[in-house]
This record gives C-alpha cells, structure tokens and sequence, in this order.
C-alpha cells in the first residue's frame, strides 16, 4: 500500500547525530505551573499554551526510512503545473484537478475525496510566531504557529460524511478511511518559516489533549471541530526539510481507521530566520484529501 512505502537502505542513520536548528514551537501547557513562557495563540485563546525552544532535525538525510505508518509523515518528489498560481479559488481546482488522481495511485486507494475547502494557500508575515489566522479578503492564511494535529480522531469520519454531503456524493461502505495532508511550498528556498513535524513514534497519547477549535472564518464548512493540541516532551522528536522546492511534497496522515496504523503527524510553523536571516516570507499550499478502501 502506498503509504507504507520507503525505499531500502543498507545502513540507518543515528538520528541523534542529524544536523538540527533551534526553533521555538507552541505546546498546550501540560500542568498549571510548567515552567515555560506562556503564549497567547488566536483560535486557541480558550487553551493555555507556553512556548519551547526545540531542536528540530534536517530529515533529509533519512527521507528513504520514513513511512507514514511510522514517523506520519514522507518527503516525495511530486511536480505541479500550480507553482506560479496564487489566486486561491483558480489554485483550489487546478490543484485538486492534479491532486487526486495523483494520491489515488500514490496509496492505491478504492476513491479519493478532496476536502474542497482544505486547499490553504499560507503566507508567512514575517512575524516571529505566526498568527494563524484567516484573512476574509484575500482567501490566504499565515502559517499556523501551534503544535497540533488538525482533527481529534472522533472528527475524521464525522467530516469525511459531511463532506461527502457537501459535495452530493452518496455514502458507500469502506474498509478503512485516511485523511492525508498533503505540504507544498511555493515561495523558492530558503523558506523562512518552514513546516516542522513530529515524529509520531516518539508520541505518547498522554502528550495530546483534545480542544475545540473554531476558525476565524466560521462560514467555512468544518470551522468548528475537535482538534487537539500537543503538550511538550523532551521524548519528542522533531524534523524539517530544509530549502524544499516546489517539485517536492511532503505527505502526512490527519486521521487512520486502521488502528494498526493509527500514528499521525504533530506539526508547526517555526521561525527559521536564526539560519536564513534574510530569507524571504515564505508561501506554501496545503491539500487535504479523504482517501478510501474498499
């Protein structure tokens, strides 16, 4: 199946030697006297979060041992004809028009949902953490700057129905259902506040506490939902890909109904400008996909 794929190695490389920079990322506060320094987060004012410096590694150098039934998440080369588009409706269906066939056969899926309003073009503001907020006008979002997995798992299923309700698609029986996110940057490398994600090996259920969360955009199907929130660990680890092009693609897992396969992928945006002082603010897109199996 296309999401356990990785190619084969003979030596592994000691993840703890791997070259890492230092990014602070936003966790949920874990106890009421941690002591970290507390952060007000917009769509999360109602949790208390605190800030961490984090080492966060290159996974590069280890792109052929990751699999998404492990670590949640893979680099794979991908081309897209959307690279230049910026105007997030035209970039809404030419980049599905692209996409779904593509992660039909990528994950040899029985059929494949997008999940039309998940297609988010993100610019950077050049803040030091990210708003996260939605602009109304523009249609364009600042990268999310909190540890977090999108949806709680009670969520994927229930979003999955209404999206096939949205768009009039009649229900049909599965045997498993995975909502895969799917990263680009379109801005050229550097990239100044890249996408961080953590290991999902290395997190333990008792590091992740379920909220709800509400969009700026409360018209947006789905802007209200349970997400969750990831509460720091020093067991934790965290990887980046540095300098991505726009012919790259990292691929993570949102939600699995596989329980064998159940890990999924924290993630954050963090201010990468200690290496790239003047990189410029960088722009991605983000697709969100329900894929099926029979």
């Amino acid at each position: 199946m296309g999401n356990a794929k990785r190619a084969s190695s003979t030596a592994t490389v000691d993840r703890d030697q791997l070259e890492c920079v230092q990014g602070q990322i936003v966790f949920g506060r874990r106890t009421p006297d941690e002591k970290a320094p507390a952060i007000v987060v917009p769509n999360y004012e109602n949790y208390p979060t605190v800030s961490y410096d984090v080492s966060i590694r290159s996974a590069r150098p280890i792109v052929n041992e990751l699999s998404l039934d492990k670590e949640g998440f893979a680099l794979i080369p991908h081309k897209t004809g959307c690279a230049d588009v910026r105007d997030p409706e035209i970039m809404r269906e030419k980049y599905l028009e692209e996409m779904v066939p593509f992660i039909k056969s990528y994950f040899n899926a029985s059929w494949v949902i997008p999940r039309r309003e998940g297609v988010r073009i993100r610019r950077a503001a050049g803040s030091a953490i990210p708003k996260g907020g939605w602009n109304t006008v523009s249609g364009v979002r600042e990268p999310a700057g909190v540890a977090h997995i999108d949806y709680a798992p009670v969520a994927g299923p229930m979003l999955a129905a209404a999206e096939n309700q949205l768009q009039s698609i009649p229900i049909r029986p599965y045997s498993r259902l995975m909502l895969i996110q799917a990263w680009r940057a379109l801005s050229p490398p550097p990239q100044d506040i890249p996408l961080a994600l953590c290991d999902a090996s290395t997190v333990v259920d008792t590091d992740i506490a379920v909220v709800d969360y509400a969009s700026d955009n409360q018209n947006q199907p789905g802007s209200a939902a349970k997400s969750t929130v990831v509460q720091f660990s020093p067991a934790q680890r965290w990887y980046y890909f540095p300098e991505m092009t726009a012919d790259e693609l990292i691929l993570f897992k949102g939600y699995d109904s596989d329980t064998h396969y159940r890990p999924v992928s924290p993630h954050s945006a963090f201010d990468d400008r200690r290496t790239y002082p003047n990189a410029k603010p960088r722009e991605s897109v983000e697709a969100r996909f329900f894929v099926y199996f029979d």
